[in-house]
């Protein structure tokens, strides 16, 4: 191999690192101010809750206001208040009913609206069918939000062939660099596999590999906090 061959594949490889560093900076937006970016999350968080049939306002408490001020310097790539890796995803777990889908959605909502972005959202239940019709493919690269990670099927048929909806889709994500949000009632401990009181495994769920590999995809974020729906 020539010194000529050897400088254009070095050439060849910055320009593409220096394409993929704009691509990660095409999702946030340094401009927006902390007070406008909380209208913009309590409104669309409100219209939210009205299309669930829940006609109340979004409320900002001592629960999720930290992780709400997280999500606004993630949002705005401050790296000196962001605690969070702002070249990441999100993955946002907590209790049922503490908020996680609602405040995920609406953030994205207002990221994507900033940035000029599309977020396909699916819940993790849906993702086999979606799967089966589509292929992995069109869900591969793009942002991409999974709602209730965990909930699904752990394994459908496809065609005489047995897949991990999302497991497999999170390895391939991985590969491609898709930026990925995803919602969660369980730890990624949790999703590795069931274990007992003792820690013995009683059933691999997503194994080893996929939970390294969501640890690197992933800010692992936890929104405190109970139930917060009516009864």
């Amino acid at each position: 191999m020539n010194s000529t061959t050897i400088k254009d594949f070095i050439e060849k490889s910055r320009k593409n690192q220096t394409e993929l560093t704009a691509d990660l900076k095409a999702f946030h937006c340094p401009d927006i101010s902390r007070e406008d970016y909380l209208l913009m999350l309590t409104a669309k968080a409100g219209e939210l809750l009205y299309k669930r049939g829940v006609q109340r306002e979004f409320i900002i408490d001592g629960f999720n206001l930290p992780v709400i001020h997280q999500f606004y310097y993630y949002l705005t790539s401050d790296r000196t208040l962001c605690k969070l890796d702002i070249d990441k995803g999100i993955y946002l777990m907590g209790k049922v009913g503490c908020g996680k889908s609602l405040l995920m959605s609406a953030h994205l909502f207002v990221q994507d609206a900033l940035t000029n972005k599309v977020t396909t959202v699916i819940h993790a239940k849906e993702l086999g069918n979606e799967i089966i019709k589509q292929g992995f493919s069109m869900l591969k690269n793009k942002p991409l939000f999974i709602d209730e990670i965990g909930r699904e099927n752990l394994e459908v048929m496809n065609y005489g062939t047995t897949i991990k909806p999302v497991a497999d889709l999170l390895a391939l994500r991985y590969e491609s660099g898709g930026r990925t949000y995803g919602t969660s009632n369980y730890t990624l401990e949790k999703l590795e596999a069931l274990r007992d009181e003792e820690g013995n495994v009683k059933e691999m769920r997503y194994g080893r590999f996929i939970r390294s590999r969501m640890e690197e995809m992933f800010n692992i974020v936890e929104l405190p906090g109970e139930d917060r729906r009516y009864k």
